[in-house]
């Protein structure tokens, strides 16, 4: 169901939609719906938060495939270019784990944008292809009272030179008010850095709160009254990137639900305030969200009690 721009939504996600092919050593292609924007908007949508999903897919079957999984998880879908360009895809194959062979197709054209409480963007979009320049634009021109959001979520094997991509998050990293990014990112955005300096280098950027994740093991937040670590044990066997993925859309469902997300005045102020009790809690709660997406098979969860990322 298409976005109009007279709807407003909780969260509008800006990013890639993909389908991730695994070929197995027999030949076998195993696909799934992927992109992390993606996967974070069927988070939200799953628990019950507004969201609008801004993306490009094609009208073939991946694209299909990513329409059906989008309406079943309840996000609403704003195509922000041709779709005779077709869908992006990425390859692995199981005998060269190291290797992942990125189709992206990432050449947004013009679309509306819905009016939103809050914008997220996230990995490739940022940094690749000619549409990185308007997500830029978008997030450095949207309302005063719209807070955004950025999951840095690197993905090596589909980035370019690293000047040209650690300049493109860096300023989105200064137009954002809530950064994510896991222990990995930060030591390929900062490699000569120290953690502290990496960490102070980051928040001097300009974000009122910056959540640093740790393999699936937890993670800390940090204000500019200081930081609060989260404690958490990894489940056995978890994939750590659906693990950072839902974690994601639990830190937004969470704050949206706690308004700390856009609607009021001045959403820049009470995301400067909040107390890092406060945002203990909402990591805590974040954690528990994802926790439950990457759970044991066989459990079943309500939709507002689960996030069912990992399908």
């Amino acid at each position: 169901m298409p976005a109009t721009p007279s709807t407003r939504h909780d969260v509008a996600v800006l990013g890639e939609a993909l389908v991730d092919i695994l070929v197995t050593a027999d030949g076998t292609r195993r696909e799934r719906v992927g992109g992390r924007p993606t996967t974070v908007a069927r988070g939200l949508g799953r628990l019950g938060t507004a969201t609008t999903l801004i993306t490009m897919f094609g009208d073939d079957p991946h694209g299909r495939a990513i329409d059906h999984e989008l309406a079943r998880c309840g996000v609403r879908v704003v195509q922000a270019g041709d779709r005779t360009v077709g869908t992006s895809t990425t390859m692995t194959r199981v005998e060269r784990p190291g290797e992942e062979i990125v189709d992206l197709r990432w050449q947004p054209t013009g679309f509306d944008v819905p009016t939103v409480d809050h914008l997220h963007v996230g990995s490739l979009a940022v940094v690749r292809g000619s549409g990185a320049e308007d997500v830029a634009r978008l997030v450095a021109s949207r309302d005063a009272d719209t807070t955004a959001s950025y999951d840095v979520g690197v993905r090596r094997a589909a980035m370019g030179p690293w000047q040209t991509m650690t300049d493109r998050v860096d300023d989105m990293i200064s137009h954002s008010n809530i950064v994510k990014l896991s222990d990995a990112d930060l030591a390929w955005l900062r490699p000569t850095d120290g953690h502290g300096d990496a960490v102070r280098w980051l928040m001097s950027r300009g974000p009122e709160i910056l959540v640093l994740t740790h393999g699936g093991s937890g993670a800390t937040g940090f204000t500019r009254h200081g930081s609060v670590r989260m404690q958490s044990k990894r489940l056995p066997g978890a994939d750590v990137v659906d693990w950072e993925d839902a974690f994601m859309a639990g830190l937004l469902h969470t704050m949206t639900e706690r308004e700390l997300l856009g609607r009021r005045s001045d959403p820049q102020r009470r995301l400067r305030s909040i107390a890092l009790n406060d945002l203990e809690t909402i990591l805590f709660d974040a954690n528990r969200c994802a926790a439950r997406a990457i759970a044991s098979v066989g459990v079943e969860f309500t939709d507002s009690e689960v996030l069912a990322i990992t399908g």
